[in-house]
């Protein structure tokens, strides 16, 4: 079997994702003092909710925002991406090609993931409403309770939709934080962010969306990629709206004529992919 260039960091976000499924639970009365806190999309939960110490784990929560199948695939802290592109840019040493596209990858904070269902719950990105895949923060819910709610989340064409929920703030365990802390420290680069051994994620307890066309306006802007085993191109990344139609689908055309496709290995979309093998979902999590 030919290995994926980046295979460990695919991985490890991979373990995060199955850590967010096995610790998800319905917690509607797990609270014993139920907080409303109210948070105005995935920014302000991070900002107010979580930097400010206004909620704690356990909490329940109130979101306001965009609900999409596409994941950020390296969840993380939005507020530290600034900080972790520019340490790889502003790095003076010796690097080979293949080291450095590892860890651009790593470093680019909206390449995205669609698993479709995982064994009965679903993966959700929450984001603002008017959406940014480097920007969100990670969600779990039942997938029977999002089809009730949601019944078109797995079409093909369905990137999201403003909602708001209730949800529990969770933590569960992070890999590839520290995947990437030893492939920076390889090369000689001191990467001070995503220090973390878990991250936080929303346990969905309720959907309620908004009827009024005005009210569901919204957008998407990420990356769709793909990984190769091909050392010259380890990455096929492109960059554009997921609500557009047009764009995303010259997006996904132009990863599918680049001369290295043939040397494709793993697909972002586990239901827009063109064979079950390439999908992340079969490689890395099922």
């Amino acid at each position: 079997m030919i290995e994926i260039i980046g295979q460990p960091l695919l991985e490890a976000a991979a373990q995060t994702f199955i850590g967010a499924i096995a610790g998800y639970t319905f917690d509607k009365l797990k609270n014993g003092i139920y907080k409303e806190n109210s948070f105005d999309g995935a920014f302000d939960l991070w900002q107010r909710g979580i930097h400010c110490k206004n909620v704690s784990f356990g909490d329940t929560i109130s979101f306001d925002g965009l609900l999409s199948p596409y994941v950020q695939l390296f969840p993380r802290d939005p507020y530290q991406n600034a900080v972790r592109w520019n340490t790889l840019y502003n790095f003076e040493g010796k690097i080979n090609a293949k080291e450095f596209r590892n860890l651009e990858f790593y470093a680019g904070s909206d390449e995205t993931i669609r698993t479709g269902s995982l064994n009965g719950e679903t993966l959700i990105g929450l984001y603002n409403r008017y959406g940014y895949i480097g920007e969100g923060i990670l969600g779990v819910v039942s997938t029977s309770y999002l089809l009730k709610h949601v019944p078109e989340f797995f079409s093909e064409s369905f990137y999201g939709i403003h909602a708001r929920v209730t949800a529990t703030l969770s933590r569960c365990p992070s890999q590839h934080g520290f995947v990437a802390q030893g492939m920076f420290q390889k090369v000689g680069i001191a990467l001070n962010t995503d220090q973390y051994r878990d991250i936080p994620y929303l346990k969905i307890n309720s959907i309620k969306l908004y009827r009024k066309e005005r009210d569901n306006i919204c957008s998407l802007l990420g990356s769709p990629w793909a990984a190769t085993s091909d050392a010259e191109e380890p990455y096929l990344v492109q960059y554009g709206y997921f609500n557009n139609p047009e764009e995303l689908n010259t997006c996904v055309k132009n990863i599918v004529s680049s001369p290295s496709w043939e040397k494709v290995k793993v697909f972002y979309d586990a239901i827009k992919a063109p064979s079950p093998s390439m999908s992340f979902t079969n490689n890395f999590i099922l």
